[in-house]
């Protein structure tokens, strides 16, 4: 929640009297990225409006990574006109849910927890202690942070201008059943409408006792009965958006809500959960493994590795090949020694555990790459003939991340995803005539939008996500969050690529991290801004060099007029904190592990596709494991 921001206009000025060397020795001390202006359409840096960077806040230093580079921040299109609809509902009742399952309620909304630190907050479906389903808010509230949860009424992934929010006017009251862990809990329930969620703000109603039978939040189920004329005269009912609900006071808890809806009068019966239905089959584990190197060269450290397959149920393990590759009279010669890995792959087939020889780099996508690709496959194959059944690979997987190369993000998008595309149909095509599995991994927003509500990566109106899935056998999804459910938790990040799987009779491995990863600030710059700066200085006619200037340090950065020629400077307008926390479990719990797995679990098994889970990698995994183990 936050208000309108302070933005100021910065004109760039230039002291005429500054030596040449001050100016490259001040420059030579902040974090700095080359880039093609080609690569983003461009042909002159005077041409930048808006660039999106990430700062990553690594042991070793910060370093800043380019995201975005456009001739101007893209305009969202809000609606005109009113957006508010009555739902269809029977009698005097509309269910928005039960919270017995499901990640999303019958609006299309979720819901999620929010917090500021040092204050903590998490929402998922579980069980109330009477072991009914519910809600479950668990809250550590700290001040000066605050805590609470908050449930959509209306799917917030859609465009602004198509989003259709809740006309509440056929309704007299808001009502669920809420109860605490102990007892005692304080709760202010606030309301959102269209206006207030374009403004990430919230109005109150009233503390939640207030709406009780007992006047509190007890340790028992008790029903809350908000009448509409509560709501403040600043919410409009007809575009009635989301229901926040904020700890009022410090301390830690749970609190369990159910049978959320809206009704025509007050004592209408809520009709309680259906009996769901689960699917219940054995699921995969699998394992990245990077370091092979190590592993062939150290007899201990095989058997490390065996054992640990073996405790753990890894059925599945993506094993990189180290090799070297050579190319000669235009053709690539891959060498490696098989020799080490015969003994190796029979012993983890003994352990149960298939073995899937592993590559990538993000070049590979490009056209003049593809040759190295399709001969390292070709040896592989070639190696499953040379040797016995027990000592075969039995699949082959890339993780190639094209979105990694400079500049995809910008012009050369499409182009980069059909170099890739042509290359997936290529080893899939020498994979399948030898009778070995394909797959490769891709990262959950394939099929997502960005912050502007455009397509992340589409060709010919349909997300790349399932155009890979179409030729591979299966694909690893990098679900990396360590939270379950809300909008930005695992099983939403799963949930299309799932679905879409089903219908093609494909398998999906959802990946979890367990990496220590660095925290991460995404922060966007403009004509109008404050705070950090970007400075972009022209080196030639095709490259220019983006320097990160942060706050306090412009006052003293000084530079002379012949550098300032070709140079343009834009000030911070946003920035968005991602803890590591929020991507891997590294500095996690092994319950918080357990849990999101077993959430996961209860909500995807269903997906005939949902093949199982994939950690990353073996390196950080098992002494991760293996430490919260002797914890315990």
């Amino acid at each position: 929640m936050c208000g309108a921001k302070h933005v100021t206009s910065y004109i760039l000025l230039f002291c005429l009297f500054a030596p040449v060397s001050h100016a490259q020795s001040s420059l030579s001390a902040f974090l700095s990225q080359e880039v093609s202006l080609a690569d983003w359409g461009l042909t002159d840096p005077s041409q930048i409006g808006h660039i999106s960077v990430s700062i990553l806040n690594k042991k070793e230093g910060k370093e800043l990574i380019i995201r975005d580079i456009r001739r101007q921040r893209p305009v969202v299109r809000e609606p005109v006109g009113p957006r508010g609809r009555v739902p269809s509902f029977e009698k005097d009742l509309f269910l928005v849910s039960n919270f017995d399952q499901g990640n999303t309620n019958r609006l299309g909304g979720y819901f999620s927890g929010f917090a500021k630190s040092p204050s903590q907050a998490a929402v998922a479906i579980g069980k109330a202690p009477d072991s009914t389903p519910a809600l479950v808010f668990s809250y550590r509230r700290i001040n000066p942070g605050f805590a609470g949860f908050w449930v959509h009424l209306f799917d917030f992934k859609e465009p602004p201008a198509a989003r259709i929010f809740l006309d509440t006017t056929p309704f007299t009251y808001l009502t669920f059943s809420i109860r605490g862990e102990k007892g005692g809990e304080e709760l202010l329930l606030q309301a959102v409408d269209r206006v207030w969620e374009k403004k990430e703000d919230s109005l109150a109603v009233g503390d939640v006792a207030s709406f009780l039978p007992s006047g509190r939040i007890d340790g028992k189920w008790q029903q809350a009965w908000i009448p509409f004329t509560k709501l403040p005269a600043g919410i409009d009912r007809k575009e009635l958006a989301s229901l926040v609900f904020i700890v009022k006071r410090t301390g830690s808890g749970r609190v369990f809500v159910k049978d959320l809806a809206f009704t025509k009068k007050r004592g209408v019966q809520i009709p309680g959960p259906k009996k769901a239905k689960h699917l219940v089959r054995p699921l995969k584990k699998a394992l990245w493994l990077w370091e092979t190197e190590k592993i062939v060269a150290n007899p201990i450290a095989q058997q490390r590795l065996i054992t640990f397959c073996k405790s753990q149920g890894v059925t599945d393990l993506f094993l990189q090949i180290p090799y070297k590759a050579k190319k000669e009279k235009g053709k690539w010669a891959i060498l490696w020694d098989s020799s080490k890995f015969r003994p190796l792959i029979a012993e983890l087939h003994g352990a149960d555990t298939k073995v899937h020889a592993l590559d990538g780099e993000p070049r590979f996508a490009l056209k003049e790459w593809h040759g190295r690709v399709i001969a390292t496959i070709q040896s592989i194959i070639q190696y499953n003939r040379d040797v016995a059944p027990q000592e075969r690979f039995d699949g082959i997987r890339y993780d190639i991340e094209p979105y990694l190369i400079p500049g995809f993000a910008g012009v050369r998008k499409e182009a980069i995803l059909n170099q890739y595309l042509s290359l997936l149909k290529s080893s899939q095509s020498l994979a399948g005539k030898a009778n070995i599995t394909f797959g490769v991994d891709i990262p959950f927003w394939l099929d997502g939008r960005n912050k502007f509500y455009e397509p992340t990566a589409e060709i010919k109106g349909r997300p790349v996500s399932e155009l890979i899935i179409d030729i591979v056998d299966n694909i690893g999804i990098m679900d990396y969050r360590t939270q379950a459910y809300g909008a930005d938790g695992v099983i939403a990040h799963a949930y299309s690529e799932l679905q879409y799987a089903a219908k093609r009779n494909k398998k999906v491995f959802v990946g979890l991290e367990t990496v220590e990863l660095p925290d991460e600030t995404i922060l966007e710059f403009g004509s109008l801004g404050s705070g950090s700066h970007i400075l972009v200085k022209r080196l030639d006619g095709k490259r220019a060099r983006l320097y990160w200037i942060p706050v306090g340090d412009w006052d003293r950065f000084i530079i002379d007029p012949k550098f300032s020629h070709d140079a343009v400077m834009l000030g911070q307008t946003d920035a968005t904190f991602i803890p590591s926390t929020k991507i891997s479990f590294a500095k996690k719990d092994l319950k918080d592990l357990e849990v999101v797995i077993q959430q996961t679990k209860s909500e995807l098994q269903n997906f005939s596709s949902f093949y199982g889970f994939a950690i990353h990698s073996y390196e950080s995994f098992r002494p991760w494991l293996e430490r919260h183990i002797h914890q315990r």
